[in-house]
């Protein structure tokens, strides 16, 4: 598939005061609109640019922004002052023989969902489909949106500012056939030179479709007003829909302002992943040196930092299989760091016999809880528990709707430890932590095996019982031919 995206125009509504000459270059959270525009779009075929205002410029600096990325087209628009559907229509014959492409504005951010609800089916026989937003009272600044009214069977029957009345708002993503070029050389000849004409023609027609993706994250960037918006829209879809206690409560509200602050700077989560491992080291050893206040605070911040690297990959769209197997095994080097070092304090360094012990037993704890509740994780994804089914199903119940995870998650635990080691109590504490886990690991387990399985998982075991079947009644078969 290919996509088109127009951006000749000059980006007046930042009078000068955007970050960048193009808008479309504007760094949003440290990412440019360009580059949060293909991250939505699917993997492409090309990528072609319509250009005008200072076009060189442009089109040099999305060729090193782009190269290896994907493949690029620029089209120069001459009449780049004058309606964006001449910039549409100037990309004609890069667009020649496609049955189907994207087409989106350069100055608008939105999220891979909308795309995908947009193109689950093709759209309509020389026409086009339009992505709109039902959510009126939700569209930032309506009174400049374009405006849609809606006909019987999602047709568009009117679109265009001036709308009286009008059922959505326009998203400025499309998925077109080229029935679009067409019907905009009629609204050329008719002295129409926007967008909205070439889609009045095709609503006239009837082949204009729209497609509803109330609740996708879409938001056009066109001055600095809307680039705050933005910002906004796009770090609530950072923040993870649940979280652990202390996290939710303490950890998040720290790490989110630390992200913010980084984000537009050049780091790259995987190097807030790698300072997260010096700073659990640092805590350890301030631990074993004794330490404890200094190394207890260390410890804490390590638990604050560990969610920055997650919210930066996620807002600055930098999210790799690397980076997560970097994190996890960090995760798991980190806390045997600090465990290390908080029971070493008591010993410093040397070999008091309890502190081995419960150093042996608290790593032992540690690596079996954190392999045992991703197995349960896995196992739970795949069943269901009845409602109210007993004390701990109601209190997950009342912390999941407070978007907390009630349990010895991760940030619970460091937290504990980090109390405990302040207090002057290491050994204590990891005897405490020691018995919560493995309280924690066997009321789980309890409860996972009274669980059944979800409706889901039930047809799979059935598809595969049925399957094992139908093998045995072949083999039973060739059995009695021989």
């Amino acid at each position: 598939m290919k996509a088109l995206v127009i951006a000749a125009g000059r980006g007046s509504g930042f009078n000068g005061h955007g970050p960048r000459s193009h808008k479309t270059l504007n760094p949003v959270w440290g990412v440019s609109v360009i580059e949060r525009i293909l991250a939505a779009f699917p993997p492409l075929e090309e990528l072609v640019v319509v250009t005008g205002y200072e076009h060189e410029q442009l089109e040099e600096a999305l060729t090193g922004m782009f190269k290896n990325r994907v493949a690029l087209r620029f089209v120069h628009n001459r009449s780049w002052e004058r309606g964006n559907g001449l910039s549409v229509l100037a990309a004609r014959e890069a667009l020649s023989g496609e049955d189907s492409f994207l087409l989106s504005m350069s100055d608008h951010v939105f999220d891979r969902a909308l795309v995908e609800k947009l193109t689950v089916t093709s759209p309509p026989h020389q026409g086009c489909l339009l992505a709109v937003d039902r959510d009126l009272p939700g569209v930032f600044d309506l009174g400049d949106a374009t405006r849609v009214r809606l006909g019987g069977d999602d047709t568009i029957e009117q679109i265009g500012k001036g709308l009286a009345r009008f059922d959505a708002v326009d998203t400025g993503v499309f998925f077109c056939t080229p029935a679009l070029f067409d019907a905009l050389a009629e609204a050329v000849s008719r002295g129409g030179e926007s967008l909205s004409d070439g889609i009045s023609v095709l609503c006239r027609r009837g082949t204009m479709s729209a497609r509803d993706v109330t609740g996708c994250l879409w938001q056009d960037v066109d001055d600095m007003r809307s680039m705050e918006e933005t910002r906004r829209r796009l770090w609530q879809r950072v923040a993870k829909p649940r979280d652990g206690v202390v996290s939710r409560v303490l950890n998040r509200k720290i790490s989110g302002a630390l992200t913010r602050l980084i984000a537009p700077l050049p780091v790259q989560p995987n190097h807030v992943t790698v300072f997260n491992l010096l700073l659990a080291g640092c805590a350890g050893v301030l631990m074993a040196s004794g330490h404890l206040l200094a190394g207890a605070l260390a410890a804490q911040l390590y638990s604050i930092i560990d969610g920055v690297d997650g919210e930066l990959a996620r807002l600055k769209l930098r999210g790799s299989w690397f980076g997560a197997w970097l994190d996890n095994l960090t995760d798991r080097i980190c806390d045997w760091m600090i465990i290390s070092g908080a029971a070493l304090s008591v010993a410093g360094g040397g070999s008091s016999a309890m502190a081995w012990i419960l150093l042996s037993l608290a790593l032992t704890s540690n690596v079996a809880y954190r392999s045992g509740m991703d197995s349960l994780l896995v196992s739970g994804s795949l069943r269901t528990l009845a409602a109210g089914d007993g004390m701990l199903r109601r209190a997950e119940k009342w912390f999941g709707e407070r978007e907390m995870v009630f349990g010895m998650t991760h940030d619970v635990y460091l937290f504990i430890l980090a109390l405990g080691v302040a207090a002057g109590f290491p050994l204590a504490t990891l005897a405490i932590l020691i018995v919560l886990e493995t309280l924690w690991w066997l009321a789980k387990t309890t409860q996972a095996r009274r669980a059944l399985p979800s409706a889901t998982y039930a047809e799979y075991l059935q598809a595969r019982k049925l399957e094992k079947f139908n093998e045995s009644r072949k083999q039973i078969a060739q059995l009695a031919a021989h």
